[in-house]
């Protein structure tokens, strides 16, 4: 539950504002989530709290429902992706780190990574095509690590003004900085 609530409050804001809404989050089940009045109050850090409520309060209706009847990826994922609020990088996320489901979620470390690494040029509008490769390419295990291994090395690394001197692959970077 607590990987659904992350991928949506971190949507547009920092892990660390969608941290700290989340702490507010722990420990409450759905149930005491969905009668919560103001929902928006305990999330608030994480900012567009109004939206992100309705967000929130939509998946957890549908968690409360449906959840654990899904048994294929496509099932999850499209079905995520019905919800409001719920876009592909959330959907995705959901499916991959919550309900350990052969996806992966194209996120902006993973493109800033392709594109210096590989050289190549994505963008978002690619997104179908890169996860499509990616889920060809490892099994549901390999794409959680991947995945999580890209994030920490942009986060850490590979940033918008990247530390090149510290990367373990500048070498075989094509945009070496």
């Amino acid at each position: 539950m607590e990987v659904a609530e992350g991928a949506i409050l971190t949507q547009n804001t920092s892990w660390k504002n969608a941290e700290s809404a989340l702490r507010r989050l722990k420990g409450k089940t759905v149930d005491e989530l969905l009668d919560h009045d103001s929902l928006g109050d305990l999330i608030k850090s994480a900012g567009f709290y109004v939206q992100k409520e309705r967000y929130l309060r939509a998946f957890l209706r549908y968690y409360s429902s449906k959840i654990e009847s899904l048994s294929l990826p496509t099932d999850a994922r499209n079905e995520l992706l019905d919800l409001k609020g719920i876009g592909k990088e959330t959907s995705d996320s959901i499916a991959l780190y919550a309900l350990h489901q052969r996806t992966v979620p194209v996120d902006s470390y993973t493109l800033r990574l392709f594109n210096r690494y590989l050289g190549t040029d994505y963008s978002m509008t690619d997104y179908e095509e890169i996860r499509t490769a990616l889920i060809g390419v490892f099994n549901q295990e390999q794409l959680m690590e991947f995945h999580a291994l890209i994030d920490e090395h942009c986060k850490e690394v590979c940033r918008k003004f990247p530390r090149c001197d510290s990367c373990s692959i500048n070498e075989n970077c094509l945009r070496n900085y």
